[in-house]
C-alpha cells in the first residue's frame, strides 16, 4: 500500500505539478524536476532534505490516526516505509560499492526496488515507473496502463499533463 501511494505523489508531480505551482512549486516540484533533468543530484541531498515533506506528512498522519484511535502497528509500518521512501528512492541513484550492505541484500532478494528497475523510469518519455519502493507493483501497473488511465481521468479536471513541459 505504501509503495502505491509512493506511487501515486509521484505520478501526481510529473504529471501535474510544474515550479510556480503554488506552495508546493519550489518546494516539492522543483526539486522533482532537477532530479529527472539529473538523476544523480538527488543523491547528494540530505535525508531530511529529500524527505521533510514525507516526515511532515507522515507526522500528521500519526496524529490523525492517534486522535481517530486508529493507531495501531500497521499505521506506524505505513508511516516508517512512507517516510523514507525518498531514502529507498535515493539508493536507487547510488553505486552498489556505496550501498549500505543491507540495502544492498535487500535489492538482490527484490524487497526494495534496484537501480537496474528504477533506471526504466528515467529512460524513454520518463512516465512509468512511478511507485518508488519495491520492485513488484510498477510491472503489474505499466503493463495494465494505470497511469495511462489516472491521467485520462484526471487531466480533464486539472488541466493538461505538464510532463513534457518540464522536459521530464
Amino acid at each position: 500500500l505504501v509503495d502505491f501511494a509512493s506511487g501515486l505523489i509521484h505520478w501526481a508531480e510529473d504529471t501535474f505539478g510544474n515550479e510556480t505551482t503554488p506552495i508546493i512549486g519550489n518546494w516539492i516540484i522543483k526539486p522533482n524536476v532537477l532530479h529527472h533533468r539529473d538523476a544523480h543530484a538527488f543523491v547528494k541531498n540530505s535525508c531530511l532534505k529529500s524527505s521533510w515533506d514525507l516526515l511532515l506528512l507522515g507526522t500528521l498522519t500519526l496524529l490523525a490516526a492517534y486522535f481517530l484511535g486508529y493507531l495501531t502497528w500497521h499505521i506506524w509500518l505505513f508511516i516508517i516505509i512512507g517516510v523514507n521512501a525518498n531514502q529507498i528512492h535515493k539508493y536507487n541513484h547510488m553505486p552498489i560499492a556505496k550501498l549500505p550492505k543491507v540495502v544492498a541484500i535487500s535489492q538482490k532478494l527484490l524487497i526494495v526496488q534496484s537501480s537496474f528497475h528504477h533506471a526504466i523510469h528515467h529512460s524513454g518519455e520518463k512516465n512509468t515507473r512511478y511507485c518508488v519502493i519495491t520492485p513488484i507493483l510498477n510491472p503489474f501497473l505499466d503493463s495494465f496502463g494505470f497511469w495511462r488511465a489516472m491521467e485520462c481521468l484526471f487531466v480533464p479536471i486539472f488541466g493538461k499533463s505538464n510532463r513534457l513541459a518540464l522536459g521530464i
